[in-house]
């Protein structure tokens, strides 16, 4: 099962049952691809498990996420940067089906490939959101729309989500999310004299 573009109907939240989506997270750096694979002897990287909907945007898993784990922000909060990526299993690689920007994985998560092996891993960029820019806050409404399955905390500088900036309102749907998919963040925290920091690097695109 897929969701289409950004041309997708709208998602009744009342009616429609979400979805399970892990959102992995990682100070200064992404995590490398090999790290979500199930076959490696290593625990998976730390994640938080969500449940939501194809209409779930970058405003509302910055909010799940500083929310459950406030100590990811720095104190002062205002510049930090939260860059989103979607990490998907490359089907043509694999002979697996699925459409969109990724493809469905198996009982683990993206699984790919053949019988036997491990698949190869993509990703590509979902945008980033800057805390304290210039753009709207996270309403209310967003904030009880989407459930994490780690119970929330007082975020630290809560007040520096009332204005975000970036691709705050892109949704996984605009990045034809497959769920099974997952979401890696990287969170960068501002200069030493306040700054933005600059986006990563581009994504290395297979495992």
């Amino acid at each position: 099962m897929s969701t289409s573009g950004s041309g997708a109907a709208k998602v009744d939240r009342q009616t429609t049952t979400p979805f399970l989506l892990k959102l992995f997270y990682r100070s200064n750096a992404f995590h490398r691809l090999d790290e979500f694979s199930p076959h490696s002897p290593a625990p998976p990287p730390p994640h938080l498990q969500i449940y939501t909907w194809p209409t779930c945007s970058l405003r509302e898993l910055t909010h799940l996420l500083v929310s459950a784990l406030p100590s990811l922000l720095p104190d002062p909060a205002i510049g930090t940067r939260l860059a989103f990526r979607l990490i998907f299993p490359d089907t043509r690689s694999g002979g697996g089906g699925g459409g969109g920007g990724g493809g469905g994985g198996g009982p683990g998560g993206p699984g790919g490939g053949g019988p036997g092996g491990p698949g190869r891993y993509l990703s590509k960029e979902l945008g980033s959101v800057v805390v304290g820019g210039g753009g709207p806050g996270v309403e209310e409404d967003d904030g009880a729309a989407a459930a994490a399955t780690t119970p929330t905390a007082p975020a630290n500088g809560r007040s520096a989500l009332d204005r975000l900036e970036g691709d705050a309102d892109k949704t996984l749907a605009d990045a034809r999310f497959v769920i099974g998919d997952y979401v890696s963040c990287c969170i960068l925290p501002p200069g030493a004299d306040g700054s933005v920091a600059a986006g990563p690097p581009p994504a290395s695109r297979a495992l």
